[in-house]
């Protein structure tokens, strides 16, 4: 098999593990974290763009005349990604200058798009391919309300079918703001476009998100303390006993761990609407670099493909998309990185988000300081 034949053969087999959660500090900004995991290998970055980069789509096979062509209104942040040397044709994710995030993820079994030959006359005009939708929206647009009104109003592209190393990757849209509002795009064969508000701040793969949202309903019960959980009860021969816990954590038994989308979603919403709200923008980030890592898949333990390539998670980006700032991590380099609009390059400019392993800790060897006291009891000094 040729190196295309088995990159296709992995896409149609992915492993459907990717996640994007948003949390709201109480100072009122709005941090977005994303992971992604691939079973294929990967090598991604960060790409700035200023605004007036000049974007060009062909034209459906029915269309005549120039391609259509759109201008980034505001600097961009957004990942690209290469496999096998050759470079993917959907932005990833991203961020612009205005707060607005887009994340697309994976939609198994589920996506379908219009037949790009089914596109003609005046709506040659106004139609992009699935996959420079997060292009299109990062180049646009100011808010999520924005991206509503074009969408209820018919103004927002048509959205045909696109090509990405030989195959229609099947994709849906997690797009925020920096007002905490969201907006959950998809096409499905049973309902054409749709969108939802995201009013929980979580996306992971299929099923749709109204499927994961009354999924949801079925896990009420899950609390973050021990009240009224005070163990197994039971009677014997008149007697009564009680087998207290010997350990915390019993108002989340039962929590989905898997690693299946309806167990991430479950598992993500659950510890967002748990966490108490952070009290500064800062905290924000933490916050979600800790959430995203409760969903890390390490390399190995999951397998899919032809191959059984190991699907596990490349890198998490966390946006913060009050200031602008992307924040980063890959998996051999553990270190967290920031890059902001504010001061990214004013021409397209890229940054490879893994790194080595060794640039990955700071050796603190060099800092150990003799102790005053022969006992590590609370008196001990420095």
């Amino acid at each position: 098999m040729t190196q295309t034949t088995l990159l296709v053969m992995a896409l149609l087999g992915m492993t459907n593990s990717c996640q994007e959660i948003r949390v709201i500090s109480q100072d009122g900004g709005v941090v977005v974290g994303r992971s992604m995991e691939f079973n294929i290998p990967l090598e991604s970055y960060l790409v700035s763009e200023p605004a007036d980069t000049v974007h060009q789509i062909p034209l459906p096979p029915n269309c005549q005349g120039d391609p259509v062509t759109f201008s980034n209104k505001f600097k961009t942040i957004t990942n690209w990604n290469s496999v096998i040397g050759k470079w993917s044709e959907a932005v990833a994710d991203g961020i612009n200058e205005a707060g607005v995030s887009v994340s697309l993820l994976w939609f198994k079994d589920n996506a379908e798009y219009q037949d790009p030959a089914e596109i003609s006359g005046d709506a040659c005009n106004n139609a992009i391919p699935h996959t420079k939708i997060a292009t299109y929206i990062l180049a646009k647009y100011e808010t999520v309300s924005q991206v509503k009104e074009d969408l209820d109003s018919g103004e927002f592209p048509v959205i045909w079918a696109g090509t990405d190393f030989g195959i229609v990757p099947p994709l849906h849209y997690n797009i925020m703001d920096r007002t905490g509002a969201g907006l959950v795009l998809e096409h499905t064969k049973e309902e054409g476009m749709k969108w939802y508000d995201n009013t929980v701040g979580v996306l992971t793969n299929s099923p749709p998100y109204n499927w994961h949202m009354t999924n949801l309903r079925n896990y009420p019960h899950f609390q973050k303390n021990e009240k009224d959980r005070e163990g197994f009860k039971y009677t014997t021969l008149g007697n009564t006993y009680t087998l207290s816990p010997q350990w915390t954590g019993a108002g989340l038994s039962g929590l989905p761990g898997g690693y299946t989308s309806p167990s991430r979603f479950v598992k993500a919403a659950t510890l967002l609407s748990l966490a108490p709200k952070p009290a500064t923008t800062d905290d924000a980030v933490v916050q979600v670099f800790h959430h995203m890592n409760a969903a890390d898949i390490p390399q190995g333990v999951i397998e899919a493909g032809p191959e059984n390539r190991s699907s596990y998670t490349h890198w998490i980006m966390v946006k913060d998309l009050s200031r602008g700032c992307v924040y980063y991590r890959g998996y051999l380099d553990l270190s967290v990185k920031r890059i902001c609009l504010s001061n990214s390059p004013d021409v397209r400019s890229a940054v490879k988000i893994e790194g080595k392993f060794e640039d990955g800790f700071r050796d603190t060897t060099d800092e150990f300081k003799q102790m005053n006291s022969n006992a590590l009891g609370k008196n001990a000094e420095l």
